[in-house]
């Protein structure tokens, strides 16, 4: 390929065709057979290597050899830019893009269009396969969350189950005030409770513990008579949701 000033003289200084006139002292760039048929060739030469003959009737040969050759070299094509082509993908192309995200390419047939999908459209469908790539990632990764600490909770998110646990302190022979659950149950299971020291000289055998009162508190109990009771406690049940 070169430039018309590889065969005529009458050129602008960058070498492109120029207006003018001979009766006004400036001839304009004539149109030289060589340079009509160096176009023609490159021109040619390009759509017979993806296309198996020129046909005159055709005005789109060399839209459909580009595309051939982008169908050709995918990995080394994403988009069409290069070629002037802004707002398309090849079908192979976007196929191509779509295997990286999937294992099952979508397609846009649904939409009419055959050997071309609108860069538009594949980048909204790639955005939407990674979308729901990052939700199951998500979902599996929290599906058991806790808060790890000497009053906390756990909680599996595939079945609903929620345990929490604490310590409290609890006056001789009495029962604390209700209490809230650090998280609310949709249903408690069971809810239990011991003393940290026995004391053995306690007349009514140590009895202390833990009971819930409703989905979201509890309470705690002390039965002995003579000593101050810190308490253990547990529950297990279900989350609401579930």
């Amino acid at each position: 390929m070169e430039r018309i000033s590889a065969w005529s003289k009458f050129v602008t200084p960058a070498g492109l065709f120029r207006y003018g006139s001979v009766a006004g002292g400036k001839a304009p760039t004539p149109l030289e057979a060589e340079w009509l048929n160096m176009v023609q060739e490159e021109l040619a030469n390009f759509i017979l290597a993806y296309l198996p003959a020129l046909d005159a009737n055709d005005n789109t040969q060399l839209l459909k050899a580009i595309q051939a050759f982008a169908e050709r070299f995918p990995q080394k094509a994403t988009t069409l830019a290069g070629y002037g082509i802004l707002d398309a993908y090849t079908k192979a192309v976007a196929d191509w893009l779509l295997s990286k995200k999937a294992n099952n390419a979508i397609t846009l047939a649904g939409y009419g269009i055959g050997d071309a999908y609108t860069k538009v459209a594949v980048d909204l469908l790639l955005a939407a396969k990674q979308t729901l790539i990052d939700n199951l990632a998500a979902t599996k990764q929290d599906k058991n969350t806790a808060l790890m600490a000497a009053t906390g909770w756990r909680l599996d998110s595939a079945t609903g189950l929620l345990e929490q646990w604490g310590s409290g302190e609890c006056a001789p022979d009495s029962t604390t005030a209700p209490i809230d659950f650090l998280r609310p149950f949709a249903e408690v299971y069971n809810c239990f409770g011991n003393k940290i020291t026995p004391n053995a000289d306690d007349s009514d055998g140590n009895a202390a513990g833990a009971r819930a009162i409703s989905a979201t508190q509890y309470q705690l109990f002390n039965d002995t008579q003579s000593f101050r009771a810190t308490i253990h406690w547990r529950a297990i049940g279900k989350a609401p949701g579930f």
